[in-house]
């Protein structure tokens, strides 16, 4: 039976009890008062006698550790919590924090990651093991996406798990033991201006407008979606957004084709926030989001998307919406426009950036983005 001891120069009451393998274990009970620190032998010997049985599961080694907190009438309780509470809390409190786009972005990991674990979702987060991000991971690659994309994916995953371990709930982090592919440097494709116009023709509703917004200015897919109308400047001829991804203001010069779109849109659609009010509120990745729907718009216009192979069974697309934005690059370098006026055109940095455009710089932007190549004939 347990019983507990004084040692010299310990404030602690010692427990004494038969071990696992038969040898008898003194151990601090990290008790001053001897009822309290006898109550946490007793647990300590009812832990032992299930772990000599072979009967110690994860379950029960929770609930001895309940006990003795309880009967040590130490005032705390085991914090238990469930993965999918950590990851549900944990993603609320980045999109408070972070820009719109990336906390959808967070969000499509996040879902993803509880969709593969399932019902398992519920169980404690301690019960979490490597093997459950490497499933994910190969979900994810699954789903034909880019190394780079999940490698996003398992960090994101890692980030969460990171705060868990800082703030007490777990001792190890279970995705630093996944190995993350490898991310190769892949060329993106572009679309000549007669693509980009046969792309427009083949698009719907909205999707004209997006895909001519994003040949255009060479802005990212989320910014292109959510453009407004207050930032249209129709006397200066200019769009001022700001990007999601960096947080940077830009104001681009229109171009004839598009400012043309924009007034013929003004003049007969009632007033909105948003240039594409329905696309604004839709998701960018994923089966049904606008990347997806982007891609059928391609093979609609009969053209390529340029597919090519992986690692193992893994393709990538080349042509992807993203390929807008190097066309736009692409089609300012065929008519000689600089590498700092690109930049400045993209939002990258340069090292003479500015916060505001002098009215010189304003007519050098305007003059690269009327080298554009108009979209003959598209509607």
């Amino acid at each position: 039976m347990a019983s507990v001891h004084q040692r010299p120069r310990s404030p602690y009451w010692h427990a004494s009890y038969l071990g696992p393998d038969g040898r008898w274990i003194l151990r601090s009970t990290k008790q001053t008062d001897r009822g309290a620190a006898l109550a946490v032998a007793m647990e300590y010997e009812r832990a032992s006698k299930l772990a000599r049985r072979g009967e110690l599961v994860e379950a029960q080694a929770r609930e001895v550790l309940k006990d003795i907190m309880k009967r040590a009438d130490v005032g705390e309780t085991l914090q238990t919590v469930s993965i999918q509470d950590h990851f549900t809390n944990w993603l609320e409190g980045k999109k408070s924090k972070k820009a719109e786009a990336t906390g959808e972005r967070y969000e499509v990991a996040v879902k993803d990651f509880l969709e593969t674990l399932g019902n398992r979702a519920r169980k404690p987060l301690t019960s979490l093991m490597a093997k459950d991000v490497e499933r994910f991971l190969n979900y994810r690659i699954a789903k034909k996406l880019s190394p780079a994309t999940v490698r996003l994916d398992v960090k994101i995953i890692g980030g969460a798990l990171n705060v868990a371990r800082r703030q007490g709930l777990i001792t190890t982090n279970p995705a630093e033991a996944v190995e993350l592919p490898e991310a190769e440097g892949m060329e993106r494709g572009t679309f000549t201006p007669a693509e980009v116009g046969l792309l427009v023709d083949a698009a719907e509703g909205e999707w004209k407008t997006l895909i001519a917004m994003a040949y255009f200015t060479g802005a990212r897919l989320s910014d292109c979606c959510r453009m407004q109308w207050d930032g249209v400047d129709f006397a200066e001829e200019t769009l001022t957004y700001t990007q999601a991804k960096t947080g940077r203001k830009l104001t681009i010069p229109l171009h004839p084709d598009l400012l043309a779109r924009l007034e013929k849109l003004a003049n007969k659609d009632k007033p909105e926030v948003f240039i594409m009010p329905k696309l604004a509120s839709e998701r960018g990745s994923g089966r049904r989001g606008l990347s997806e729907t982007f891609k059928k718009i391609v093979r609609k216009a009969g053209l390529d998307l340029g597919t090519v192979k992986g690692k193992g069974n893994q393709k990538f697309s080349k042509r992807t919406f993203h390929a807008l934005r190097h066309s736009f690059t692409s089609a300012l370098a065929n008519q000689n426009v600089s590498a700092e006026v690109r930049m400045k055109l993209t939002g990258h940095k340069t090292e003479k950036e500015h916060g505001k455009y002098t009215h010189h710089e304003l007519q050098n932007l305007k003059d690269a983005v009327a080298k554009l190549p108009g979209l003959k004939g598209a509607k």
